[in-house]
């Protein structure tokens, strides 16, 4: 679940080999067409608790081990487009994402299946966003060139949030309930696959290849980066955090709270919070750093605020801004970090840089949903909401806090 990759790329230099609007959106749909395949079963995990026979810790847990399969792809692959090319690297992650769905096809009987399912479709997400943003970065021109990123994380977040919806809706009306849904993001991503074969390779791949090329990424946080790293990282982590709460065990909480179970209202729900992380970060880009991040640190707390209300009053209206506001600071708050730790990496290690802020992000989508899915089991959705938002903003006020110093301390 990330939304741009900052590798350096060959065609920045190379301007004759962009290509136009034109195959620029075309790897954004293939993109979007991947990660729409891992959110899919959102839709389905209270029929799953059904069929299986499980409950809301684990839940969680089914959603947490798709950010393992994320972070073993990228720290595996993260150099590999590099030196293999951009188009080999997206044809194996939709091929992954193809053998995700064969897996998920077995998965209504078997919670073994069903975890295996989630992690394969991580690590498609992983091979994603290591290679797809440079990718439609690279087959850009003319004025879409300097908005490429965006578009690339707008396809990103877009599918995340498109794919409960695609899974409510094919659920409620079509037959199979749970192998429909894969049998259709399958065909999406043989498609994709099609489209992927006419686009032109932007790397030129070395022969012999470099020793090394395809050894992992290494996390790395030099000491340039270290006072930022701690402040963006903090922002970050608070902001996947209610990306990981949203997407896992917002179904759960509309049920017990709200009262509200069927599949497309919830998936709804979700896909505002995922539609506000880009529009969050396309209002702010006129901002500085420091006021950018304040920002951030706002809408955060706002969003935790009207969960904490929606929580106590029942309100629907009001979870529905928690998301809008929630998804708005974390777009905020990761695009605008990101750019921070890029920019004063070290030239030869950026790409650590980047790697080690994905990591702490993967961790935050998981880690705290498992101890949310725990509180949700034991004290009920109010009282664990409670304590999940108000812990999402006191992180939030604490990375606002560092900003403000260091911004002293530099001044």
């Amino acid at each position: 679940m990330s939304q741009t990759s900052t590798r350096p790329s060959q065609a920045e230099q190379e301007t004759p080999r962009r290509l136009g609007a034109g195959p620029a959106f075309a790897m954004a749909a293939v993109l979007l067409v991947t990660m729409i395949g891992t959110t899919l079963p959102t839709s389905l995990y209270s029929r799953y608790e059904e069929w299986i026979g499980f409950g809301v810790e684990m839940t969680a847990v089914v959603f947490a081990v798709y950010a393992l399969g994320v972070i073993v792809a990228l720290l595996v692959t993260g150099r590999w487009s590099d030196t293999l090319g951009r188009k080999p690297l997206m044809a194996a992650a939709l091929t992954v994402g193809i053998a995700s769905d064969v897996v998920f096809l077995f998965a209504s009987d078997s919670l073994g299946v069903l975890l295996a399912g989630r992690v394969v479709s991580g690590f498609s997400a992983g091979i994603t966003v290591g290679t797809a943003s440079v990718f439609i970065v690279e087959t850009a021109a003319g004025r879409l060139g300097s908005r490429a990123s965006d578009v690339g994380g707008g396809a990103n977040m877009l599918g995340l949030g498109i794919g409960p919806v695609l899974a409510a809706v094919l659920v409620a009306s079509g037959p199979w309930t749970f192998q429909l849904t894969y049998l259709v993001h399958a065909a999406l991503c043989v498609v994709g696959l099609l489209v992927l074969s006419t686009a032109r390779e932007t790397v030129d791949t070395p022969s012999p290849r470099p020793a090394g090329a395809l050894s992992p990424l290494k996390p790395a946080l030099p000491a340039e980066v270290r006072a930022d790293f701690v402040r963006v990282s903090i922002l970050a982590f608070a902001g996947f955090a209610v990306f990981g709460l949203y997407t896992a065990l917002i179904p759960t909480v509309t049920a017990d709270v709200l009262g509200i179970s069927a599949a497309v209202p919830v998936s709804l729900i979700i896909l505002v919070a995922y539609a506000a992380s880009v529009l969050g970060h396309q209002v702010v880009r006129p901002l500085s750093e420091r006021n950018a991040t304040l920002v951030a640190v706002a809408l955060l707390v706002a969003g935790m605020a009207c969960l904490a209300l929606s929580l106590w009053q029942a309100s629907t209206v009001a979870i529905v801004f928690a998301g809008l506001f929630g998804g708005a600071g974390q777009g905020v708050a990761f695009n605008r970090g990101l750019a921070v730790l890029t920019s004063r990496a070290p030239g030869d290690q950026k790409g650590a840089v980047t790697s080690t802020f994905f990591v702490v992000c993967y961790v935050a989508i998981s880690v705290p949903v498992i101890l949310a899915g725990i509180l949700v089991a034991h004290l009920g959705a109010e009282v664990a909401g409670l304590w999940f938002a108000l812990a999402v903003a006191v992180l939030a006020v604490v990375a606002g806090v560092l900003t403000l110093a260091q911004e002293r301390r530099q001044g």
